[in-house]
C-alpha cells in the first residue's frame, strides 16, 4: 500500500487496541407535579385556563429534567470509567476569557457548545465585560441558558461548579421508556369533600451524560 494509507491503517488500529468501551446506566424515573384548583373554577373558566394549567405543568416538569441534568452534568469525574463518561474541570474566576479556556477543554465532537450559570453570575460576566475597556464578548457568541441549582460565583465555595460550557445536544440523551410527553391525571376524589380537584402531569423519562469532555466544568479557584 501507499504511505498515507498505510499511516491511517496503523493509527487505526492503534485506535481499536486502545479502546475502551463503557455503560452508562440511565434509571428512569416519574416526575410529577401538580396543582390544585377548586371545582367551581375548572367549570366557570374554560378551556383556555385548562391550557394554561396543562403548559404550566408541562413547564415545570421540563425544568424539573433540566435540573437532574445539571446535578449529574456537575458532578461528573474528570477521568472516564466503565460506568461515567467524564467532563474536564477548569478552576477559574469570572473575566473575558474563561469562556474560550473552557470551550478549549471540549472534544471535537461538541460541536455546538452552550453555557450554563445562574444569573448573578451572568451579572458577573456583565461587569467584567464592561470593566475590560473595549468590546469584547465574554459569552464568545453563545448562547446562555439560566438554571439557578448552579450556585452564583460569588456563592459557590472553593471548588464549585458555577458554570458548565457543552454541547447538550451531541453530550447528553433524554430517554422516554412510555413516549414522550406529559400525561395528566385529574383527581377529583381525594379533596373532594373540600370541592378540589388535583391537576397532576406526570412522564416517565430518564436523563444522563453520554459523551466524553462534551461538557468543561468551571470552578471557583482557591484565590480570585
Amino acid at each position: 500500500c501507499g504511505i498515507i494509507s498505510c499511516v491511517l491503517a496503523w493509527f487505526y488500529m492503534v485506535n481499536i487496541a486502545a479502546l475502551v468501551l463503557g455503560i452508562v446506566e440511565m434509571v428512569p424515573q416519574s416526575i410529577k407535579k401538580w396543582i390544585t384548583v377548586s371545582d367551581e373554577v375548572l367549570d366557570l373558566a374554560g378551556e383556555a385556563f385548562l391550557q394554561y394549567i396543562y403548559s404550566e405543568l408541562t413547564y415545570q416538569i421540563a425544568k424539573k429534567c433540566a435540573d437532574e441534568l445539571i446535578g449529574i452534568i456537575k458532578n461528573l469525574p474528570t477521568t472516564a470509567t466503565t460506568t461515567s463518561v467524564n467532563a474536564p474541570v477548569l478552576q477559574t474566576g469570572v473575566g473575558v476569557g474563561t469562556v474560550a479556556q473552557a470551550i478549549g477543554l471540549l472534544s471535537d465532537e461538541a460541536s455546538n457548545p452552550a453555557i450554563v450559570m445562574n444569573k448573578a453570575t451572568w451579572s458577573a460576566f456583565k461587569a467584567a465585560q464592561y470593566a475590560n475597556g473595549y468590546g469584547v464578548d465574554p459569552f464568545e457568541g453563545l448562547d446562555v441558558k439560566f438554571n439557578n441549582t448552579l450556585p452564583s460565583f460569588d456563592a459557590a465555595g472553593v471548588g464549585d461548579v458555577y458554570m458548565i460550557v457543552g454541547d447538550f445536544a451531541q453530550g447528553a440523551i433524554a430517554n422516554f421508556p412510555e413516549g414522550e410527553g406529559v400525561k395528566f391525571v385529574f383527581d377529583d376524589k381525594t379533596l373532594a369533600t373540600s370541592d378540589l380537584v388535583r391537576v397532576i402531569g406526570k412522564e416517565y423519562v430518564a436523563v444522563g451524560p453520554v459523551a466524553n469532555k462534551a461538557f468543561t466544568l468551571v470552578a471557583k479557584p482557591a484565590t480570585v
